[in-house]
């Protein structure tokens, strides 16, 4: 580590977007950086050669960090950056199958390592929806003096567990009657069922290929229900799912009476498995109580946001209170893509009010296309098979834009351009789609493949528009994104361009993981002008400025 510089430390870093965008500043150095993820691990070493790698956060010993840090630079930790993965509670995602989001901990161990770390400034970047009042974590019984003492007060939200196709009132009875605690028994033991089930329930036109295993499953299930449960909850219940396995037994069964059997029993399970984990996680909760076949339950919830600036304040940090969302776009990416910032500087070295960076580019006319950042690889072909990939030559762009030079990095060559292989419907598909039409442009006839067509994205099968900036990148290859103007999904390297990763950053791993490591990434651009913001309020100044990197050449001089 060179001295004199700031010393950082990169919290649930994936590839490294953000990190590179603070090593573009010249001022910051990275410590350790903290990712779960093999692939995304084997990415940021590759590129952040030196940096201490750590796996998961929750088994993070934060004081072998803080003296790693102590032996370089400032001689103490100056900035933790990063994006903890955070769904919160919405009754808008009750389809999913599990009530309470395992990453939302995570957030809080995000704030941990800053209650540890005791840094200068932090950053923590999130999707744009934490800022809505809806995204909400459940009180439990292990926070609960916490959130007293930040003087949060929780609300009541009426919880919906699901829909019980059959048996409702029933069930309704057992949940309010039996000893409650027992339920976290089917919350751990029927997940692995309830997920094999609820394929089969999806997979209904793919039947022939998936009933066979799960006939072997429910069986084998059958066999060890005494031993799985403590009780039979309800003779009705105990027949559903010995009808249930019968029909799955006998092959000649209609499929009709087996998927409306199933469906039941889905919703059943559901159910009970969300009580489980009210219970497992000690989740203060009323009576529960049927509504147009729903079972509901009144739970108590808090804002995600209100308890990160309640938290970060009682620590001692001074925030952005007003604007807390900054779109790529603003910042030469050639991509509309809106994330959520919270910049905490110490009270002691903030004199002003903190705030985000204000937008280079302001004006949507003059925003980076996706023509700025790929037209050079338009007759590259990519490669297909990973074992393949090697540097191919990048052709001649007349005039390049100062955001094509930027990501060119000087080299003549280019990696990573690997693209998903294009079967034959998926061909029909795109040679169908103009720049700027999706899946639903598509004919019906075109639609087949697809169980519930009417739901799907409107990113999936999307043509990109060479002159406009692209949506927001995530996983290209699942959305299948096609090229501007080529019959062909975009390549990693292409996906890479749209997020402002420069070709002299590679990636690793196998060919979905990479796709999914640049979807998941913050654009370095974009983290580049939030490190410039941050060092302003500890007294650095970036080495080169972003304007003169990435200024369009004709508002460079207004």
């Amino acid at each position: 580590m060179e001295s004199g510089k700031l010393t950082a430390v990169d919290l649930f870093s994936g590839a490294g977007g953000l990190s590179l965008g603070f090593l573009q500043t010249g001022q910051v150095e990275i410590a350790a950086a903290v990712e779960n993820n093999p692939s995304a691990q084997q990415t940021y070493l590759a590129n952040h050669p030196g940096v201490k790698m750590y796996g998961d956060i929750r088994s993070v010993d934060y004081n072998e960090i803080l003296e790693e840090c102590r032996a370089i630079g400032q001689g103490k930790v100056n900035i933790v950056f990063g994006g903890p993965p955070c769904q919160g509670f919405s009754n808008a995602n009750r389809q999913k199958a599990a009530l309470i989001s395992a990453n939302n901990q995570l957030v809080k161990e995000y704030v941990k390592a800053i209650e540890q770390l005791k840094p200068d400034a932090f950053v923590m970047e999130n999707v744009k929806e934490l800022k809505s009042n809806k995204h909400k974590f459940f009180l439990t019984e292990k926070d609960k003096t916490e959130v007293e003492t930040l003087q949060i007060i929780p609300t009541n939200e009426k919880v919906s567990l699901g829909e019980a196709k059959a048996l409702n009132e029933e069930l309704i009875v057992f949940l309010n009657d039996r000893f409650r605690a027992a339920m976290s028994d089917y919350e751990v033991h029927d997940r692995v069922l309830f997920s094999k089930l609820s394929h089969l329930n999806r997979k209904k036109k793919q039947a022939a290929s998936y009933l066979p295993k799960t006939r072997a499953a429910i069986k084998g299930y059958l066999a060890k229900w005494n031993q799985l449960h403590h009780y039979y909850w309800n003779p009705a219940y105990q027949e559903k799912w010995k009808l249930l396995g019968n029909l799955l037994e006998d092959e000649t069964s209609s499929l009709e009476e087996l998927y409306l059997c199933l469906d039941e029993v889905i919703s059943i399970q559901q159910v009970i498995m969300r009580v489980g984990e009210i219970e497992t996680n000690q989740l203060e909760a009323g009576d529960f109580y049927p509504e147009n076949n729903e079972v509901l339950v009144e739970l108590k919830t808090y804002i995600v946001l209100d308890y990160l600036k309640a938290k970060f304040k009682s620590l001692g940090y001074k925030l952005n209170e007003q604007n807390l969302i900054l779109n790529s776009a603003n910042f030469g990416a050639p991509q509309q893509r809106e994330r959520l910032f919270l910049m905490g500087i110490r009270q002691e070295l903030a004199a002003e009010e903190v705030k985000l960076p204000e937008p280079i580019i302001e004006n949507p006319a003059n925003f980076y296309t996706v023509k700025d950042a790929i037209e050079d690889l338009e007759h590259v072909t990519p490669l297909v098979l990973m074992e393949e990939d090697k540097p191919l030559l990048k052709t001649k762009v007349e005039q390049p834009s100062r955001l094509l030079t930027y990501l060119q990095a000087g080299t003549p060559d280019v990696s990573n351009h690997i693209m998903t292989d294009t079967r034959e419907t998926a061909m029909q598909r795109f040679m169908m789609l103009q720049p700027g039409q999706n899946f639903h442009h598509l004919d019906e006839s075109f639609k087949n493949t697809y169980s519930n067509p009417n739901r799907t994205q409107n990113t999936v099968y999307l043509r990109l528009k060479y002159n406009a900036p692209s949506g927001t990148v995530l996983n290209a290859r699942k959305s299948m994104w096609i090229h501007p103007i080529q019959n062909r999904a975009i390549s990693i390297r292409e996906a890479a361009r749209l997020q402002t990763f420069p070709d002299d950053f590679i990636f690793r791993g196998a060919k979905d993981a990479q796709y999914q490591q640049v979807g998941n990434a913050v654009p370095p651009l974009l983290g580049r002008a939030v490190a410039d913001r941050l060092l302003m309020y500890l007294d650095r100044v970036p080495t080169q400025s972003l304007e003169s990197i990435i200024k369009p050449l004709e508002l460079a001089d207004l």
